[in-house]
């Protein structure tokens, strides 16, 4: 088949890539903007009846050089997209937005919702069992490296059980041992209904699970023994928002990606190299600490234990590690569904400062890891006036 020489816009972009190093040719262009990833040339009239000129769109080279780079028999248009949207160059929005919503939203095997009339719980039950059953072999509650620092903790004789900490807890009344089976049924439950679907039981369990035996995790405590507080299911802006997902938390999910901006959209796909370089850090210094300590050399400070402790004691941090820990090469998908959970977690605490006015979110700056402070601070800083919280006016 014969094909129409390229516009002299396309023609002035391929010669001007090429002085870039780059050789695209108009069949690659065609194909870009075919599967998304390149916005087609703006068209202006040319005036006095002379019919119209195209131009291509500002920054629309520094794509095209890339992708000339980066795209290959065999790669996925969506993949290219992410990849291209993290490194800053002007992806046509909606490719990217879909992108993220297929990371958002994932699909569960081959998943079917229930029948009309059927209890939509005893679904995600046997759901969960079947997920849980045919991936817990592949999946551990901890990576190695956890827990080997763990066991050089308790073998240096530093107790789990901070003096501080210890009056916050009261102990668990759980005595099953809690296995990666169980994780994963309570996470395919909290992803099909919500927090509907958990109990504060539940999530004390995963809690506990996550941290050294006989570690003191008030947050634990405070989820096993609730006291006259309320419920996390209660928790709202007396509007219709919760601050857990009530439902299927993909829906939420969708709501948090197709809200968030741009800026916040790359701000979380940039944060999962942070959370990466973060984990590791951490990890190779708690070790170099033991190692010191093990020689008996002073440490008048240790702050990599001191995190490591935060981490035990109120659990968000520790996921965090173990989810860097778990997939150190992400895929294109897999870095996007982290992205995404480090979104969901941004939104949460800029919700909760709602929510629950009044609290200490200062110590967040000392208690979170500098990427998801920075990521959670982003996410309050875009909240329209009416639902920021008094304390970032």
């Amino acid at each position: 088949m014969v094909r129409k020489q390229p516009s002299r816009a396309d023609a002035a972009l391929i010669a001007a890539a090429r002085e870039r190093g780059a050789a695209p040719t108009p069949t690659q262009l065609e194909r870009w903007r075919a599967a998304g990833l390149l916005s087609r040339n703006e068209q202006h009239g040319a005036g006095q009846g002379r019919g119209s000129v195209s131009t291509v769109p500002a920054d629309a080279l520094n794509l095209v050089v890339w992708l000339s780079a980066h795209a290959r028999p065999g790669r996925r248009p969506a993949d290219l997209a992410l990849e291209a949207f993290g490194a800053g160059l002007p992806v046509p929005e909606p490719t990217v937005r879909g992108a993220w919503l297929a990371a958002a939203a994932p699909r569960l095997d081959a998943l079917l919702e229930p029948e009309e009339g059927a209890d939509r719980s005893d679904w995600i039950a046997d759901i969960a069992q079947e997920v849980a059953a045919k991936h817990s072999g592949k999946s551990v509650l901890l990576p190695q490296r956890i827990r080997e620092i763990d066991a050089r903790i308790g073998a240096a004789g530093i107790p789990f059980v901070l003096p501080e900490l210890a009056p916050f807890d009261k102990g668990t009344y759980e005595t099953e041992p809690y296995t990666s089976r169980d994780f994963l049924t309570m996470a395919v439950s909290a992803a099909l209904g919500g927090i509907s679907e958990l109990s504060e039981g539940d999530l004390a369990a995963v809690a506990r699970a996550m941290v050294p035996s006989g570690a003191a995790v008030p947050v634990a405590s405070m989820l096993e023994y609730p006291d006259e507080g309320p419920k996390l299911a209660d928790i709202n802006d007396g509007h219709g928002l919760t601050l857990l997902p009530a439902g299927d938390a993909r829906a939420d999910l969708n709501r948090i990606v197709t809200k968030a901006s741009l800026a916040q959209l790359r701000a979380a796909w940039l944060a999962v190299d942070d959370m990466h370089r973060w984990a590791v850090s951490l990890c190779d210094t708690v070790e170099a600490e033991l190692d010191a300590l093990a020689v008996g050399e002073p440490l008048p400070e240790c702050p990599g234990l001191q995190q490591w402790f935060l981490g035990i004691a109120f659990g968000s941090n520790r996921l965090l590690v173990r989810q860097a820990l778990l997939e150190p090469t992400p895929s294109m998908t897999a870095r996007t569904s982290t992205a995404v959970m480090l979104l969901f977690l941004a939104t949460g605490m800029s919700r909760l400062r709602v929510m629950v006015p009044g609290s200490q979110f200062e110590l967040l700056s000392v208690l979170l890891p500098p990427f998801l402070y920075q990521l959670a601070e982003l996410v309050v800083a875009d909240l329209p006036a009416s639902l920021r919280p008094a304390d970032s006016a």
